[in-house]
This record gives structure tokens, C-alpha cells and sequence, in this order.
């Protein structure tokens, strides 16, 4: 492979203190599949089942992951209530000592971390591929975003070589299990799927069913074109969470099994604790929350307006 050579990777890798955590991989080198948006719905659902989760983010530009739980932070604050939360952190210094000794200071206590890679090929993300126990790929279903997996004859759909960013991951597990280690679990996610496009995804469905056994990857039944899991960035939240916050009463939030399914195809225990419940905290002045809460149900399509608490 390009880069680096897998045996260097792994060997800085190895040198490093053991996690016991389950580490998650959100990536792709393909951007704009929705990695960002899958791994902080992945998060909240862990939090909110009482796992201890820390989220890291990769990407320092960007800083998808870590602004979405930012903005999560603040509406708890505004709302005056304490929802469901991961511990955060952008890798700033991006080398796999940093990233080991972020593991060990913030979350030394965790269960799951879940890392959300850059959309490109960077020494950074194949540390963290290489350290994972699950990879999880979004992409979407259409040819342009799988060309980074696989590469197929338009003639005959069959599969005609391996994509860059699929070799990296299977030279980078196969020397995981040359030293010892696991092999990485690696699940293709079909996101943002469009049913109207029957014919497409008819040919994107037959063309992938290949790769199971070329890439020995694991296919996601996928998730559907949902507005709902962006539309609520900038309150970080996910429709789970509108569901038991305050204020909210006469709001009618669609509630989808997709992530529940994702998170049991992924094998991810989501049942550690009993749900998180919704707790009130102190609060900030009453009219700052309810102008806050009906942002929020403006956001979720409300006509009503809700009334400042005495």
C-alpha cells in the first residue's frame, strides 16, 4: 500500500499502553458519506443505553463530531436539563502517541471509544484503523462514493479491482493477525438510501453483494434519506433525545428503528443500563430557556408557541 508500510504502522501501534475499551472506526476516505453524523448518533445511543463513551475526532479542521456534542452541551445548559453525554476530545497532535495517551487521560474509564476519521488517507487514521476493533464505512449508494471500496465493469457489474482506502484497511487487519491480534470487524454501511431510485440501488445492491467475500466485509441492511438525522446539529440532539425533553409536549417526533438496527449490526450491546433518564438541573433565566425550547420546536416543524415560565 501507499504510505506507510502496515508492519510500521502496527508496530507504533503495539507499542503503546493496551486498551481495553472497544475502539470504533468511522471511516472513509470518500467524504461527505455521513461518518460525522453515524458515529455521534452511535455515541448518544451508547450514552443514553449508560455506556461510558469517549468520542474522539480526528479531524481538526472540520471538527464535525466535536461541534455536534458541543452544541449538545450547550442546549443542555440552555434547556436546563442533563442529557445522555460522551466525553470529547479533537485530536490536536495528530500521532499515535497522543492519540494513546488521549485514550488513557480521558478515557480511562470508558467502555467504547468511538473515533471519527477524516475523509482522506492520513498516518493519523491508519493508526486509528489499526487500532480498531470494529470499522464502520458509510457510504453512500451510488457508484462515485463505493470507488474508494471497489471498483466494478459497467457492463457487467462484476467486481474488477480493490479501492485504495479497502486495500488500506486489509493490509492494515492482515498484519493486526499476523502479530497476534484480532482481526478488525468491518461493516459496510449503505447510508442515506433513497427508495424512490429503485433501479440504482438494484445495481448498487448486486454490485456490492460481492464483496463479502473479496473484502471479507460485513453489508448493513442501511439507512434511508432522513432529514431528522441532520437537522438537529445544531442543537445536537437526535430524535430520541426530543422525545423526553421538556416542553416538547404536542410535538410529533417520528421515531425509526434504523439506528437501533445499525447498533445491532454493528454488535453493540445497547443495553449495558437502563436507559439514561432525562434529569432537570439548574437553570438559566426562564425566558433564555423557553426562546431555546422553541427554537427546538420550531426546528421539529411546531406551530404552537410555548409560554415563559413564571
Amino acid at each position: 500500500m501507499d504510505g506507510e508500510h502496515p508492519s510500521v504502522v502496527l508496530a507504533d501501534v503495539c507499542r503503546r499502553p493496551d486498551i481495553r475499551a472497544q475502539i470504533l472506526v468511522f471511516a472513509n476516505e470518500k467524504g461527505g458519506v455521513g461518518k460525522s453524523t453515524l458515529a455521534f448518533h452511535t455515541c448518544i445511543a451508547l450514552a443514553r443505553a449508560g455506556h461510558k463513551v469517549l468520542a474522539i475526532d480526528l479531524d481538526r479542521r472540520q471538527r464535525s463530531l466535536d461541534r455536534a456534542l458541543q452544541n449538545r452541551e450547550a442546549t443542555a445548559r440552555s434547556l436546563g436539563v442533563s442529557l445522555p453525554m460522551p466525553k470529547h476530545v479533537v485530536l490536536e497532535h495528530q500521532s499515535g502517541a497522543m492519540l494513546g495517551q488521549e485514550i488513557t487521560r480521558i478515557g480511562a474509564d470508558c467502555d467504547t471509544i468511538i473515533i471519527d476519521s477524516p475523509g482522506h488517507d492520513s498516518p493519523i487514521a491508519r493508526r486509528a484503523i489499526a487500532m480498531a476493533s470494529k470499522v464502520i464505512t458509510p457510504v453512500n449508494p451510488t457508484f462515485i462514493d463505493i470507488d474508494s471500496i471497489a471498483h466494478f465493469s459497467a457492463a457487467s457489474l462484476k467486481l474488477t479491482s480493490i479501492g485504495s482506502f479497502a486495500q488500506t484497511v486489509m493490509d492494515l487487519r492482515e498484519e493486526r493477525v499476523s502479530r497476534g491480534l484480532p482481526a478488525t470487524d468491518w461493516l459496510l454501511v449503505k447510508n442515506r438510501v433513497r427508495r424512490s431510485e429503485k433501479l440504482q440501488l438494484e445495481r448498487f445492491d448486486k454490485a456490492i453483494a460481492q464483496l463479502p467475500k473479496a473484502l471479507d466485509i460485513r453489508i448493513s441492511s442501511g439507512l434511508t434519506e432522513r432529514v431528522g438525522y441532520r437537522e438537529l446539529f445544531l442543537f445536537g440532539l437526535t430524535h430520541a433525545d426530543c422525545t423526553t425533553l421538556p416542553g416538547m409536549a404536542g410535538v410529533k417526533v417520528s421515531r425509526s428503528t434504523e439506528m437501533e438496527r445499525l447498533m445491532d449490526e454493528i454488535g453493540l450491546d445497547r443495553m449495558l443500563d437502563t436507559e439514561a433518564k432525562m434529569l432537570r438541573q439548574a437553570r438559566e433565566p426562564a425566558r433564555r430557556m423557553a426562546g431555546h425550547r422553541q427554537a427546538l420546536r420550531n426546528h421539529l416543524g411546531a406551530t404552537k408557541r410555548v409560554t415563559t415560565p413564571a
